[in-house]
């Protein structure tokens, strides 16, 4: 979704700039400060003795002159070539000038070239004299700011008698009218009311109430998106259990590693990695070490292996895993010839099947025997697959063997978190899931919401595409079971940048849940 561009004009002093910085933060958007780029077009032309009603020199002066604008911390830092001149320009004097200089064509027509390559991308607030009417006539929202001259001669009065500068209110009114009198005489661009801009009178109001307007009125227009997260999202008891089991055997001792990657997560792996928890792919040279069964679990034979070699073996496998290893080797030990649904290379798969016989088949979903069956079969789950699939399989089987078993080991956390996800999915215009590019219970979320709607999968926020939101009234979240609480709630806190909104979460308890009456 594009970031809005939203116009603020009016006369001097009636609260454009203040409202415009301040809207900007509460927004997320950035303020450009379009009077600063006029004052150092004035300061420029002071430096360099150009007369204010020399046409020529002036044209020439903007043919030259080196302006640039950098953004830190919401606030304009305005350079002459290499030399910032943020504080310099904004003495009464060269404000006065400015008023001036901003008159002449050339000088107007080469800011509005620069602000509009600077804002046209979107994500800005640019206050001043012609912005809605001028420099961006299709803005997203345009709002015209008005006061009283005497009121608006008193702020500014206060204003300089604050910085400890002599000023003279009756002055300073004359100074106000006369600034008025220019900006809406001038031949290019003067300052006028767009039939579409907003009329905000602030003579009354608080700079905050100020604020508190314009930011209602553009909430309110924009009707913007509502964020579900489907319930049960995120880490899963065996993950949650096999990080902590990991920290704590790292608190025990020196040499710890993983056999494998902990969790299909990269994050988590890295941060692992930052504490000293490492990955070792290959354990026959490991002796000595404390290394941790990931929550996948592994092929018997390994743990027989790392025993061998000194290794004192911590078993962080998921007791859905564990309980499914312990009927392969059950069933096969009664003379079933065991049948596991599942990916044949997921690590999972492999340590389960380790527990069978050489009668032992791996099939994926969907897929049916090319082997001669057993009269007696039994059928177990890789814990992350579909209900559905297990059923469509159970269901072949049955007319072809004499004595079927059927085990469901796919885990609680998998089925509730695949319906919460599935029903998020039916209602939301797109959704994002969130997991690891190798995790398979991630690829199920996604397989599953692409039934229902547009679905993009990704590890970070860094992946997220504008273009995915644009539209979108319902933004669905998923997250796979090795997916950490802080990737989710950056994942929201992204959406809702990219969306122009300025809240931020903290904790995953404020990620709004979908339920039924959500919607």
């Amino acid at each position: 979704m594009k970031k809005p561009i939203i116009a603020i004009d009016g006369p001097a002093a009636s609260g454009k700039s203040t409202t415009a910085r301040l809207l900007a933060a509460r927004l997320g958007l950035v303020y450009l400060d379009t009077g600063a780029m006029y004052r150092a077009c004035a300061l420029q032309a002071e430096r360099l003795a150009v007369p204010l009603d020399d046409l020529g020199a002036i044209e020439a002066l903007m043919d030259e002159i080196e302006l640039r604008v950098e953004f830190e911390g919401g606030m304009n830092r305005i350079f002459l070539g290499d030399e910032d001149v943020s504080r310099l320009i904004r003495s009464e004097h060269i404000s006065q000038q400015a008023s001036a200089i901003s008159a002449q064509p050339s000088v107007r027509l080469k800011m509005v070239e620069l602000q509009r390559k600077i804002a046209s991308g979107g994500g800005f607030i640019l206050d001043g004299r012609d912005i809605g009417s001028y420099v961006f006539p299709d803005a997203d929202f345009k709002f015209f700011l008005v006061a009283d001259a005497e009121i608006r001669a008193q702020r500014r009065f206060d204003e300089l008698k604050s910085r400890g500068l002599d000023a003279d209110y009756q002055e300073v009114l004359e100074d106000i009218n006369r600034r008025d009198e220019n900006d809406a005489g001038r031949a290019l661009a003067p300052l006028i009311k767009m039939p579409d801009a907003i009329e905000v009178d602030t003579g009354n109001l608080t700079i905050e109430e100020q604020v508190n307007v314009l930011y209602d009125v553009i909430m309110q227009k924009r009707g913007n998106a509502k964020i579900y997260l489907a319930e049960h999202s995120g880490f899963c008891f065996g993950v949650r259990r096999a990080i902590q089991m990991a920290i704590e055997a790292k608190g025990q001792g020196q040499n710890v590693c993983t056999l494998g990657e902990l969790i299909h997560n990269p994050v988590v792996v890295k941060q692992l990695a930052a504490q000293g928890i490492v990955v070792c792919d290959d354990p026959t040279h490991l002796e000595n070490h404390t290394v941790i069964i990931r929550s996948h679990g592994a092929p018997r034979e390994i743990y027989e292996a790392l025993e061998a070699s000194g290794n004192t073996v911590v078993d962080a496998t998921c007791p859905y895993v564990k309980r499914a290893q312990q009927l392969v080797q059950e069933m096969s030990a009664k003379d079933y010839q065991v049948i596991i649904m599942g990916d044949e290379h997921h690590p999972e798969v492999v340590g389960m099947r380790s527990w069978g016989n050489g009668s032992t088949l791996v099939l994926a979903p969907g897929s049916t025997p090319e082997l001669v069956l057993h009269s007696k079969v039994c059928i177990v789950c890789q814990t992350t697959k579909k209900p559905e699939d297990l059923a469509a399989m159970s269901a072949w089987f049955s007319t072809k063997v004499q004595e079927l078993r059927i085990f469901n080991t796919i885990c609680l956390a998998t089925q509730q978190r695949q319906k919460a996800t599935a029903d998020l999915a039916q209602h939301a215009d797109v959704m994002i899931v969130i997991g690891g590019q190798n995790s398979s219970n991630t690829m199920q979320l996604f397989h599953l919401c692409q039934r229902y709607c547009h679905c993009h999968k990704i590890e970070t926020e860094a992946e997220i595409q504008p273009q995915w939101l644009e539209g979108k009234k319902i933004i669905g979240l998923a997250a796979g079971a090795s997916t950490p609480s802080q990737t989710i709630l950056s994942v929201y806190n992204r959406i809702k940048e990219i969306n122009g909104e300025p809240e931020r979460v903290t904790t995953i308890g404020e990620v709004p849940l979908y339920k039924e009456e959500s919607c």
